[in-house]
């Protein structure tokens, strides 16, 4: 790699000293500030020999380069003049940014609330859905005890909501989880429940409170919490130590309860209504046009991120009037539709490694999970991705028409089918007709419209017999990764950070720690450690080579609150304590502390597997597996 020629092709491609304003570095990536990050050439940027990727993410322009962007970085700054940065310059940039800004916040904000309460969500949807189908065929009568219970255990996830919407609130806005309960509760107590069903008109002190049924809404306790993180402050600063246990959580909930239920409990409800009602608004008006486009585009919304913003409108449209008809249909057509497209793509082309990536994306696909069709197999070919579009807007164009509907937020795919299911037996007939739809077209498309194939040349495998030898012995043997720190795995796409969601520097896995200890997940060497600690590269005996990175933008924190027990070319052994971190300040410090584990050499391999489990990680339980 000529680490000068990387560095004046980037220099000259990002607009040279005129656009950049600042730059540095941290253990893989250039990270600088552009006057104008749209003239950056990032397709040609891309396309450099020893770059991976580049994204413009969290304010910054990044550029993948790996372990040597320390070299090449050296001989950019080598090119800068420092007489052409100018403060001024980049408060513009920052205020031209924040639009953008305030949606990614919007976008994040939303994520964080309603992600961690899907799987109660779906678990419950799914049940409701088979309790359907056993009294459909007659399993069960809706008259029994045990039918009564199990949908008691359906119901109690949607009936409340508030309260498993006020913790996951309370996480994202960084307030006391219990209290969050409380007030969620407060909004579901019966006899509130009883006192706003009344004939008489609700008051206190003086004040008017709405007659409005809280259970199944979202978005009055969102905003509940939110106020709370401001009151929370407040309070904390006008409470003395020594009663502070007592009367800061007084204070917050004799503020914020009462207003909650005079102005912020019925302002959401009436968002919430008005949300689903304009959904059907529109549909109405344009009717299956709708579903068309949203099944087209699904792919494009994925991909920036966008689908978490529809999270509110999933669950009131799902909440009142109990299903939803526009995105989650959309989702189905679409996944088939990229999971086909990668079966196409798996029969159609010649490379033994990618047909393997391709199979393996395509179940994935239309189980619901489309990531790794989307990102390893469409948008590399570009042309299939197309494919996708045509198959999924026919699709939609099918369930548009017959008015599909989904009764559980779930991914839809083959696994999740019953979430289709309704006294309407047409229902799960129409969801079937538009998954083979989408199938059929999509695959159809891609033989039609084909790709360029990424079939290796013979002679340039006999021009590097060592790495095809290397390749191959790979490809036969298993490597298994533990994992290097205690919490939760978390699958790599979930990273809100779009250079390792993306897979820019490679396969591989996250997680979100419990404890501040990073330790050897395989016996191997120490290949490298970043001066700010905060990242560090291993190699396994194997040859696997591994970064573990430790949260996202922590290389700011210039090593603070990181210690490191390793040096670089150290021998490791399997549990060796490598690096301490101190979780809680990094956490208080603003930071993400969500730490991404990157096989960073993918390409040698045929796959890299994550292991994902309901149960926390550690040491001892395998996190990837590599062939």
């Amino acid at each position: 790699m000529n680490y000068k020629d990387i560095a004046q092709a980037i220099f000259n491609k990002v607009g040279g000293n005129d656009n950049i304003n600042s730059v540095i570095h941290c253990s893989t990536r250039l990270r600088m500030t552009l006057r104008k990050p749209e003239l950056a050439q990032t397709d040609e940027i891309k396309a450099l020999d020893g770059v991976m990727g580049a994204v413009n993410s969290g304010g910054q322009y990044q550029i993948i380069i790996g372990n040597d962007v320390g070299y090449v970085y050296n001989e950019l700054v080598k090119l800068l003049d420092p007489n052409q940065s100018s403060s001024d310059e980049a408060e513009k940039v920052k205020m031209d940014r924040s639009f953008k800004g305030l949606f990614n916040t919007f976008a994040n904000m939303i994520a964080g609330i309603f992600q961690p309460i899907i799987p109660a969500i779906a678990a419950s949807g799914m049940l409701k859905a088979l309790l359907l189908l056993c009294t459909v065929t007659g399993i069960m009568s809706k008259e029994s005890q045990t039918y009564m219970i199990l949908s008691v255990i359906s119901d109690a996830a949607f009936y409340f909501l508030p309260i498993l919407l006020a913790f996951s609130s309370a996480q994202k806005f960084k307030t006391n989880p219990f209290v969050s309960v409380l007030l969620g509760g407060v909004l579901l107590h019966p006899n509130l429940i009883s006192l706003l069903g009344g004939e008489k008109a609700v008051t206190f002190a003086g004040l008017p409170v709405a007659s409005v049924q809280y259970a199944t809404s979202v978005i009055p306790i969102i905003l509940t919490i939110w106020l709370m993180s401001y009151i929370e402050k407040f309070a904390d600063k006008i409470s003395p130590g020594p009663v502070k246990i007592f009367l800061k959580p007084l204070i917050v909930i004799l503020i914020v309860a009462p207003v909650s239920l005079i102005a912020l409990g019925p302002l959401g409800t009436y968002l919430g209504l008005g949300m689903s009602d304009g959904v059907f608004w529109i549909q109405e008006r344009i009717g299956w046009l709708t579903v068309v486009l949203m099944s087209i585009v699904m792919p494009l919304i994925v991909m920036f991120g966008m689908h978490k913003v529809f999270y509110p409108i999933i669950f009131a449209s799902l909440a009142s009037p109990g299903y939803e008809t526009l995105v989650l249909v959309a989702m189905l057509a679409s996944n088939m539709a990229q999971g086909s497209g990668a079966f196409a793509v798996s029969l159609k082309t010649k490379d033994p490694k990618f047909k393997q990536i391709a199979l393996s994306a395509g179940i994935s696909g239309v189980f619901g999970i489309t990531e790794p069709a989307l990102y390893g197999v469409h948008l590399r070919l570009k042309k299939t991705l197309f494919a996708c579009m045509i198959g999924a807007g026919v699709g939609g164009l099918f369930a548009g028409l017959m008015n599909l509907k989904a009764y559980a937020a779930v991914g839809p795919g083959f696994a999740s089918l019953p979430m289709f299911i309704s006294e309407d037996h047409s229902n799960l007939i129409y969801a079937l007709i538009t998954m083979a739809i989408s199938i059929i077209v999509t695959f159809i498309a891609v033989y039609v419209i084909g790709f360029q194939d990424t079939i290796t040349e013979p002679a340039k495998t006999e021009a590097r017999p060592e790495a095809a030898k290397t390749q191959s012995k790979n490809f036969k043997s298993k490597t298994v990764i533990f994992a290097p720190m205690e919490g939760t795995a978390i699958p790599l796409q979930q990273v809100k950070d779009e250079a390792f969601s993306q897979e820019a520097m490679g396969k591989g896995m996250a997680i979100q720690p419990s404890s501040g200890k990073v330790v050897a997940p395989f016996d191997g060497i120490v290949a490298n450690v970043f001066r700010t600690k905060h990242s560090i590269a291993l190699k396994s005996v194997e040859g696997v080579e591994l970064l573990i990175h430790i949260g996202l933008d922590t290389v700011k924190l210039k090593g603070q609150h990181f210690t490191v027990h390793v040096q670089e070319g150290d021998e490791i052994k399997h549990g060796q304590l490598l690096i301490e971190f101190e979780l809680e300040a990094i956490q208080k410090a603003g930071y993400d502390t969500i730490t991404p584990i990157i096989v960073t050499n993918t390409a040698d391999y045929l796959e890299i597997m994550g292991h994902e489990s309901s149960e926390k990680t550690g040491p001892e339980k395998p996190l990837i597996t590599v062939l």
